[in-house]
């Protein structure tokens, strides 16, 4: 099984497309090469004192996608 057959994307591809995004670019799926469509997700309590800036990237050819914390840098 190749890692086009796969649904996820892999660690390497989730973590190259993370610092993509980060840097200010438009990152591409690493799949079939579309500009993946970004969408910003606030999130948290804020009584409790935190608030997490998530970022969903989702590819409109495959449909797959890769959701992370942009200020620790993790997947979600």
């Amino acid at each position: 099984m190749s890692a086009k057959d796969v649904a996820r994307f892999t660690s390497e591809e989730e973590r190259a497309l993370r610092d993509t995004s980060v840097a200010g670019e438009a990152p591409l799926c690493p799949r079939c090469t579309v500009r993946m469509t970004h969408r910003a997700i606030g999130g948290g309590s804020f009584g409790l004192g935190y608030h997490r800036q998530r970022e969903w990237l989702l590819c409109p050819s495959c449909k797959r996608s890769v959701m992370f914390d942009r200020k620790r840098g993790t997947r979600l």
